[in-house]
């Protein structure tokens, strides 16, 4: 499965020095203060950064693949031996998860608010790919058996709702798309898979992008020969083509989904210049009027929250917005030292943001709260950090750099509080 999750550019060094680095982890506090610059005048508030491991230091995760907004997690982790393994944060503990076979290895896709996991299990023998959920105490179950060549559970929400990706058969030809399906599930034993139809009759196959706790689902129909997949959305048997709905001349890209079923994402106009957009339901935003056409969420559904609102980056202030049905388009403020840029990729429902910033030492996590940045700093002995996730309570997570004595960086995840 593709992975679109940005990690840092320093950090993209860390998996050549993967096999030292238990050797070179480095020897941060369970709990450590974030350095901050001095800053005239009154105090700024106190931030807290701490690494995602056990107390005793075990297992610190290394990456972040998805994280919930009530404060649960799935990523990678560095095993006792060196190695990266699958884990998942919960109940500020790291564990693995049991494997579904004896055989192959398997990857953790999401979690929803109970704990329930969702994933694949690779078994090279067979060459195939089983979709898996975990449940909250840890059994791991096949979902949607069948005879289908490779399935890939993707999604979970908070309602036990799974989204699986099927393969129904080997193709040779990496140019060729794969033929396939997408899946709803329900809790087990609640009611039958639901097949999501593509609106294209002649889509070959479905690639997810985004669940709703409501059933919202956004995906990209895959058609024969094409390069590319246009999006839409999809609730009850409903499907609405977003690429068309923009007037895009090319697919839609980070679509995301709130559980209203508000959509939004970046579709690329005929000029090359991309433009967000929000859609209700019934009325597309195209944030084009605001900024004179050019504008841009992430790349994931972290930029929308339960309100409708969205952040990412304008090119009309060169920096980033945060964008309300009510308040429009408003250009959010940058640290001083972020010479080279600011980039917002997180948002949560009480409307505080989080991103990065590219300084003149390096990328820099920050954080927005009540129209205030604040600099979140760098955790003892780290270079670089950024900040890609939001909890319900306001704590930002991401990761940091920190050097290698072997050359380049290894990378560890944190959770930064703002008091």
């Amino acid at each position: 499965m593709p992975e679109n999750r940005h990690i840092g550019r320093r950090a993209l060094l860390a998996g050549a020095a993967a096999g030292g680095l238990a050797a070179v982890a480095p020897q941060t506090p369970a709990s450590a203060r974030a350095r901050r610059p001095a800053r005239p005048g009154r105090a700024g508030p106190r931030v807290v950064a701490r690494p995602l491991a056990n107390p005793d230091g075990s297992l610190p995760m290394t990456l972040l693949w998805y994280v919930h907004a009530s404060g649960r997690a799935v990523g990678r982790a560095l095993g006792p031996g060196g190695e990266e393994v699958q884990a998942a944060w919960q109940g500020s503990r790291v564990r693995r998860p049991r494997a579904l076979h004896a055989s192959g290895s398997y990857t953790l896709q999401g979690v929803n608010a109970r704990g329930a996991l969702v994933g694949y299990h690779y078994l090279p023998d067979e060459n195939r790919t089983q979709a898996v959920v975990w449940s909250r105490g840890g059994a791991p179950r096949r979902v949607l058996p069948g005879d289908d060549y490779r399935a890939w559970g993707t999604h979970i929400d908070d309602r036990g709702r799974v989204l699986v990706q099927t393969q129904t058969e080997f193709q040779a030809d990496p140019e060729l798309p794969s033929r396939g399906g997408l899946y709803v599930l329900r809790p087990a034993g609640s009611a039958a898979p639901v097949r999501i139809t593509p609106p294209d009759p002649e889509a070959v196959n479905a690639a997810p992008d985004a669940l709703g706790n409501a059933g919202h689902v956004v995906a990209g129909q895959v058609r024969f020969m094409a390069w590319s997949r246009d999006p839409f959305h999809w609730h009850d048997g409903t499907v609405t083509e977003l690429s068309r709905l923009t007037g895009a001349y090319r697919p839609v890209f980070g679509a995301g989904v709130n559980d209203r079923g508000v959509v939004a994402g970046s579709a690329e106009g005929d000029t090359g210049e991309w433009r967000a957009f929000v859609w209700d339901g019934d009325r597309l935003t195209d944030f084009s009027r605001f900024d004179g056409g050019a504008s841009s969420v992430p790349l994931d559904g972290r930029f929308i929250n339960a309100r409708g609102e969205v952040v990412g980056r304008s090119n009309a202030t060169d920096g980033p917005f945060h964008w309300s049905p009510a308040d429009g388009l408003t250009a959010l403020p940058t640290l001083p030292e972020a010479l080279y840029g600011t980039e917002v990729t997180a948002l949560n429902d009480r409307g505080d943001a989080a991103g990065h910033c590219y300084t003149e030492e390096g990328q820099r996590a920050v954080y927005w709260r009540g129209g205030r940045v604040v600099d979140l700093g760098l955790p003892a002995g780290a270079v670089e950090s950024e900040a890609s996730w939001l909890t319900h309570t306001g704590e930002a997570w991401g990761t940091a750099s920190f050097p290698d004595p072997s050359g380049g960086t290894v990378t560890r995840c944190y959770r930064w509080t703002v008091h």
